[in-house]
């Protein structure tokens, strides 16, 4: 893997110190301290790779050629079924460093007018990674849709949330729990169905989703949404298991999504999300229900 320099921007109205995103070879990096975020504007502007200490956090393409890194989609997807759109999901993005941020923007969605932005930082002084979705209406015609952010990474882990205000659903929860108001899901191999659904449809809260692999955790944080704002059909917090491949490997998407609301002929929503990579700490514990782990994440959002 070719070494990351890091270049730092300073806003003093902030306070804050920014990395600058490094291109090479036409795809671009974002470093932190031990951290790195890899994209790749010919494929979709796909975050293509999360390293932590020359360890990737996401799934690649040898995993699966098509469902990989972490991706952006519309909801509902009873709208457009299988696959997604491939100007907004897969084909290349026009990019560019603007101060501290790399902008990525897409072509315009054949079917729905609709374009795509992404604005990505790294945010040196509190560590994480600023992801900006924007949806622009480029059409003649009110669009409604919720923004999704699509994450795949490596089975075997855990992921968590605080449970919201619906009964969750999907044939993934013969592998999950509540304990004291947060659901989670554990990825065994064993009890993946063997057709049929392997989704988790649920209400969440706090604004945030987790997934821990052995002692790394990836946190998300995303404004919260009612039950009102969920898109048709879908959970503000999705979780899919993959059947596994030939070579014996799956991976898990650790999902969520936006408010759905109606966009009119050139105008713009915009969503952000804040992704937070830890090493957790041997004294908490890192079992499923574990309460000190929930409240490791809690302290890191706050």
């Amino acid at each position: 893997m070719a070494a990351c320099i890091v270049l730092i921007a300073c806003l003093p109205s902030l306070g804050q110190k920014w990395a600058i995103p490094k291109a090479q070879n036409g795809r671009y990096s974002i470093a932190l301290d031990g951290q790195v975020m890899h994209i790749n504007p010919a494929k979709g502007g796909r975050i293509t790779s999360l390293i932590m200490d020359g360890e990737d956090f996401l799934t690649d393409s040898t995993v699966n050629d098509f469902n990989w890194g972490s991706t952006f989609w519309f909801s509902p997807q009873k709208d457009w079924k299988w696959p997604p759109s491939a100007e907004i999901d897969n084909q290349p993005y026009e990019a560019k460093v603007q101060g501290s941020a790399l902008v990525l923007t897409s072509r315009q969605d054949r079917k729905t007018g609709l374009v795509v932005i992404k604005e990505i930082s790294g945010n040196i002084s509190k560590q994480s990674f600023i992801i900006k979705y924007t949806i622009r209406n480029a059409s003649d015609a009110e669009q409604r849709v919720a923004p999704w952010e699509v994450t795949r990474v490596h089975t075997g882990g855990t992921a968590f949330f605080p449970v919201g205000l619906d009964k969750a659903r999907g044939g993934l929860l013969h592998s999950t729990e509540v304990q004291q108001g947060v659901f989670w899901y554990v990825y065994q191999k064993e009890k993946l169905p063997a057709k049929g659904d392997r989704q988790i449809y649920a209400d969440g809260s706090e604004g945030w989703l987790a997934q821990l692999n052995g002692d790394r955790l990836l946190v998300k944080q995303f404004p919260d949404i009612t039950l009102e704002q969920t898109a048709p059909e879908e959970g503000e917090v999705e979780l899919f298991a993959s059947e596994l491949s030939v070579n014996g490997s799956g991976y898990v998407e650790i999902e969520h999504q936006g408010a759905y609301l109606p966009i009119k002929p050139g105008s713009s929503v915009s969503w952000t999300t804040t992704w937070l990579l830890r090493k957790v700490p041997a004294v908490v514990d890192r079992s499923a229900g574990s309460r000190s782990l929930a409240d490791y994440v809690r302290g890191i959002v706050k």
